[in-house]
């Protein structure tokens, strides 16, 4: 097969390069030679053994799937205790016995400290468990370099870079909320080493600021590490922290360099402005029928494979284990801006409803919203749009509310609501997806209907599918 055939075969969306299972492993023979395998991972927030269960299930399937090295992009130490990144480390040594697989070849570490690790001794969660007496004794912050070193068998540095089959591994520490010091002087001196067109591998905690999810990102750094990693096309930057789920396709980011995000191995924190989320990084009070969505199965990561011509990137999650969307392929060498939201954006295919789908309403006399008021409700369900029945699978849905006066029809009120299991494979996305309205938000005096329209990740909505006409709402 032609390498332009091959490249129109197995892209759904021409520049975003997306490719199934099935595709990917017919088409594997076009990638060339295999030249490195790594395992992604942040935010494993380990607490005791019964929370390592899932953390030593991914290292399982790294070392089955015969990885070279694993990345864990922070956050390893739940409340940043030296115990619980004991059972990291032990956990981590009980899979791989000297960093080995068991054929004997070395694996790498590439761990880094995150926020947890560094300071969750000082947070409220800890200090609901242990006291601060306690905490202040087990804290790794205070101790961080002694503590690597001693679960971690190598010395600790603030910036580090290993090498794994020829490839550089360059990890930086946790150090604030906002910055990454002496990220550039690294870089610059070791310009030899990564300069060109092969790819390099950069990770830290935080979001490097206006990259993965662009300015809607929580917890994103002060920019100084956007603007060190300008400098190099062949970067590619792993981080965490902000917990977003792998099948948002804003979780992959390319401007001068490719920035991508690790989601988490604990828990998903899917973006918010949708009626079952929360809003990002604030307390604050939003008004909502609806409970915040617990997406507390969604343990997600990632296994990378370096070829010939290509980088690939399998997104998985751990609980189910199965694949949450189908593999990035990226081109190598790696050209700036290929991949940006722009351009894949454009390609992107909308979602679409099948022509069976119905819309269905059901009235709550006793309702609850999200802070427990009681209220009248209306429940809209629809089917969940799937890959595997309509071709493309749906990120979240709109819905409209649609009044009738003479010969127009007017939206009235318009929500975003994810279904159930959106952050998750397809086998657990196949209930119908719901949406709540309070009474007080429908038309009075007019016919009313529901609108139901899904959406992919950067905004392209299928053709809307229509409840019956309502009479209209007596308040």
């Amino acid at each position: 097969m032609k390498r332009r055939k091959f490249l129109k075969t197995m892209s759904i969306m021409a520049a975003a390069m997306y490719v199934d299972l099935p595709t990917f492993a017919q088409n594997v023979s076009q990638m060339g030679k295999e030249k490195l395998k790594v395992g992604i991972l942040s935010d494993i927030h380990i607490t005791d053994a019964e929370s390592a269960k899932t953390f030593r299930h991914a290292l399982e399937y790294f070392r089955d799937r015969h990885a070279d090295g694993v990345i864990i992009a922070g956050d390893m130490a739940d409340w940043g205790i030296e115990s619980q990144l004991k059972i990291v480390a032990d956990t981590w040594f009980e899979v791989f016995p000297k960093d080995r697989l068991p054929d004997g070849q070395h694996i790498e570490r590439l761990f880094i400290y995150g926020n947890h690790d560094y300071e969750a001794y000082k947070y409220e969660e800890a200090k609901r468990h242990l006291s601060d007496k306690e905490l202040l004794r087990q804290a790794i912050g205070p101790r961080q370099e002694k503590i690597w070193k001693k679960y971690f068998k190598e010395d600790y540095a603030p910036i580090y870079m290993k090498t794994v089959k020829g490839y550089h591994f360059i990890g930086a520490q946790w150090h604030s909320w906002t910055e990454t010091p002496g990220l550039a002087d690294f870089l610059s001196n070791n310009n030899a080493a990564i300069a060109g067109e092969k790819p390099f591998f950069y990770f830290q905690h935080a979001y490097p600021k206006g990259t993965c999810y662009g300015e809607w990102a929580w917890g994103q750094d002060n920019g100084d590490v956007t603007k060190a990693l300008s400098k190099y096309a062949n970067c590619i930057a792993f981080s965490g922290h902000s917990h977003m789920p792998l099948n948002n396709e804003y979780d992959l980011w390319q401007g001068k360099f490719i920035s991508i995000g690790t989601a988490s191995l604990s828990y998903q924190y899917p973006l918010g402005a949708r009626e079952n989320a929360e809003i990002d990084g604030s307390n604050e009070k939003v008004p909502s029928q609806m409970k915040v969505l617990n997406c507390g199965d969604g343990k997600q990561g990632m296994l990378m494979t370096v070829y010939d011509k290509y980088i690939t990137f399998e997104r998985r999650e751990f609980i189910y284990d199965q694949a949450v969307a189908d593999n990035w392929i990226i081109p190598l060498p790696l050209q700036a801006e290929q991949m940006s939201f722009k351009n894949r954006a454009k390609n992107a295919v909308a979602p679409e409803f099948d022509k069976k789908d119905k819309v269905s309403i059901r009235h709550i006399e006793n309702g609850e919203d999200r802070y427990g008021v009681r209220l009248q409700q209306i429940e809209v369900s629809f089917p969940s749009v799937l890959k595997k029945r309509t071709g493309v699978r749906a990120t979240d849905y709109e819905v409209w509310v649609e009044k009738a006066f003479l010969d127009t029809i007017t939206i009235t009120h318009t929500k975003r609501v994810y279904s159930n299991g959106f952050y998750l494979g397809e086998a657990q996305d196949e209930k119908d997806v719901t949406c709540l309205f309070g009474k007080h938000e429908l038309p009075k005096n007019r016919k009313w209907r529901f609108a139901v329209l899904p959406c992919e990740s950067f905004g392209k909505k299928g053709a809307a599918i229509y409840s019956e006409w309502q009479e209209p709402i007596k308040q």
